[in-house]
C-alpha cells in the first residue's frame, strides 16, 4: 500500500474526482455539491491524501495545516478530515490512518481531528488520544464534537477557534 499526498492548489480535476468517488461511499452527494464543498472549505495548502494499492484507490482523507493553542502556546497541527474508504469493513480506513500517523510522526507533526461519539473507538484503536471536554475550548462551540490528537506531548489545555476541516 502506498500513500499519495496532493496539495490542494496543485490538484488536477481528475484527482479531485478520485477523492469524491471515495467520499461518496460515506457521504453520497452529487459531484457538483462535493466540488462546491471542496471549493468552500479547503485551503490552497490543504492536502488530499489517497491510500493506493497496485494503482487502485482504497481510501481518502484530507490533511489541513491549522493552528490551535496547546498548553497556552500557539501550535501547528495537521487536521485530519473526511476519512473514508472505497469499501467498508475491509480495514482500509485504518490502514490509511496508520499510514498518515507514520507520516505525522516521521515529520514531527501533531495531528488533530474532530469526530462524533461513534468514531472515537476507531481513532483510539489507531493511536489517537481523546481530549477530555474539560480541557478543550472550541469557538464557536460545536455540540457533539470530540477533539482527538496524535503525536502530542501531554495536553493540559487546548483551544481552537479556526475552521473545522
Amino acid at each position: 500500500m502506498g500513500l499519495q499526498l496532493i496539495i490542494h492548489k496543485d490538484i488536477l480535476f481528475r484527482d479531485l474526482l478520485r477523492g469524491i468517488a471515495i467520499k461518496n461511499v460515506a457521504w453520497p452527494h452529487s459531484i457538483e455539491s462535493q466540488v462546491k464543498w471542496i471549493i468552500d472549505n479547503m485551503s490552497p495548502d490543504d492536502n488530499h491524501v489517497f491510500l493506493t494499492e497496485e494503482g487502485c484507490d482504497k481510501a481518502y482523507m484530507t490533511l489541513s495545516p491549522v493552528e490551535g493553542i496547546l498548553n497556552g502556546s500557539k501550535t501547528r497541527f495537521m487536521g485530519v478530515g473526511c476519512v473514508c474508504a472505497k469499501e467498508r469493513n475491509k480495514g482500509d480506513g485504518g490502514k490509511l490512518v496508520s499510514s498518515v500517523n507514520d507520516y505525522l510522526f516521521s515529520n514531527g507533526l501533531y495531528g488533530l481531528l474532530f469526530c462524533k461519539t461513534n468514531l472515537i473507538s476507531f481513532y483510539k484503536k489507531n493511536g489517537w488520544q481523546l481530549l477530555p471536554d474539560e480541557i478543550v475550548t472550541l469557538q464557536p462551540q460545536h455540540e457533539g464534537v470530540f477533539v482527538m490528537v496524535y503525536n502530542c506531548p501531554e495536553v493540559r489545555s487546548f483551544k481552537y477557534s479556526s475552521r473545522l476541516f
